[in-house]
Order: C-alpha cells, then structure tokens, then sequence
C-alpha cells in the first residue's frame, strides 16, 4: 500500500540527491545508511529515519526545515499513529442525558460549546497548516531558527586526494563539469573537477553492467571504475581522483562491457578513440 505522504517525501529526497551527484554507493559512503536502504528511501518504500533526511540535507546544502516538515507529516501516516477523528455518539447516548436544574444545564451547554469552538479551531488550524507545508507557504514555523547548515569540508586536498574517492571525500558535493559526451551505446560520460580537493574525476551514467570508465591525466595516471551491479546501472559512477590544481583538461573513456571500440573525449570535446 502506497502512503502519500511518504511519497511526497521520496520526491523531495531524490530532488536533493541529484542536486549533490552522488550516487547511492556515494550516499552510503558520506552518511551511516547502506546503498540498499538509501535505494528504499528515495523510492519512497521504507520512512527513513529523520537522521537520514538531515545527513542528505547537509550534503545538499539545503535548509532542512522544509524536508523535516514533510518528514514529520510522513511518520505518523507510515506508521498508522495519524489523528483520527473520534466516533460519533449514537443519538440514544445523547437523548438519555439525565436533565438537570436549569442554571447546571445552561453552563453545561455554554461549556459545550466552548469545546466545540476549541475544537474547531485545532481542527482548522491543522488543515491550513498542513496544506501550507505541502503546497510550498511560507510558514515559518516549519523554517529553521538558526543559519543553514554549511555543507561538509572536503576531506582531501590536492595530492592527498589521488586515487581516492570523490564521494567518499566529499569531493562531488559542488564540482564543476569540465566536458560531457553521449557514447553510442547510450551512456553518458562527464569530466568532473572541485576547485575546494583541486582534483578531477570522471561521472559515468546510463550504461550496462561491465562497463567500464577510465580518467587519464596528462601525464598518463589512469583509473578507472566499473558498472557492477543494478544500483549502478540505476545511478552513477565514479572514477577515483586525480589530483591537479589547475583544473586542466583530463581524457575520458567508455570502455563497453559487451565489446566493441572504447570511445574518448578531453576537455576539448571527443578524441579518436585509443587503442
């Protein structure tokens, strides 16, 4: 059974996962949660745990007053605590109240009443609320008090960040495209470089498993990374680093798992494939 409000969370998620560029292996390796349960967040089957949704917050750069919103709108419809409204008295419950003197009767109804206004109220106020949340008001309430968290510092810096990682490091947080290419095959590669580590790396998406990508710098250090499973398939690759403070244009290469010619691009656009 699909719960709404856990897939309006899902959404909001995803949105903040392609904006960091990280991979679901890249999200398991900068927060506590595994590939497999990141894979079940985002596809809004499981309620992550609220810790969850500040960790991709923060990679994100986001304010996690809106997400956290949607977060605490989803727990109780996931876990069936949501309010329900109470039932109904029968009309012979309320025909049996025994009568009273006149001046009990009427302080009981104006207490009745002012209940009921209460309640009324509580009950208006939530649905504007929640509508506020959903549909994008500026509530405030659902805004943090203190300044958006600041992303966390890359954990290299130049050489120290060769052959290691970019999500790991988190080096993929805010990187700049220094070239793409469309492979015949349907892949799509990407020269990534983050002024903040001074390296760059290649992105490798849309392919098939046994694909492989490799960066090779100017001066010939290559590496290179495979397409292994499903979760690949579904989201990116990454190349380790190579370190280079300039920034300056590295080569890409798609090399097919199924065979055929590898194809290469540099900073410059696509090269003549190497052999």
């Amino acid at each position: 059974m699909t719960v709404p409000e856990c897939e309006r969370l899902a959404a909001g998620l995803r949105e903040l996962k392609e904006r960091t560029g990280l991979s679901l292996a890249g999200l398991a390796a900068a927060t506590p949660y595994s590939k497999s349960s990141w894979d079940r967040y985002l596809k809004g089957r499981v309620l992550p745990p609220r810790q969850a949704v500040e960790h991709l917050c923060r990679l994100a750069d986001e304010p996690p007053g809106r997400l956290l919103a949607l977060w605490e709108l989803a727990d109780p419809a996931w876990s069936g605590r949501a309010m329900t409204a109470p039932p109904r008295a029968p009309e012979s419950d309320l025909v049996k109240e025994p009568p009273g003197p006149p001046a009990r009767s009427a302080t009981a109804g104006r207490r009745r009443r002012w209940w009921g206004a209460v309640a009324a109220a509580v009950l208006v106020g939530g649905a504007v609320t929640g509508w506020a949340l959903w549909h994008g008001a500026p509530d405030r309430a659902a805004q943090p008090t203190g300044a958006a968290a600041s992303p966390p510092a890359p954990g290299c810096r130049g050489r120290d960040c060769e052959g290691r990682g970019p999500e790991s490091m988190i080096c993929a947080a805010r990187p700049t495209t220094l070239g793409a290419y469309q492979a015949r095959t349907g892949a799509r590669l990407e020269t990534r470089y983050s002024k903040e580590c001074g390296a760059a790396w290649a992105r490798l998406w849309h392919a098939r498993i046994g694909d492989q990508v490799e960066v090779t710098a100017p001066d010939g250090r290559t590496y290179r990374a495979a397409v292994s499973d499903q979760y690949d398939v579904q989201g990116y690759v990454f190349t380790p680093m190579v370190a280079d403070s300039t920034g300056q244009p590295v080569e890409v290469c798609l090399v097919p798992g199924a065979g055929g010619a590898r194809e290469c691009f540099g900073g410059s656009g696509p090269r003549s494939p190497r052999r």
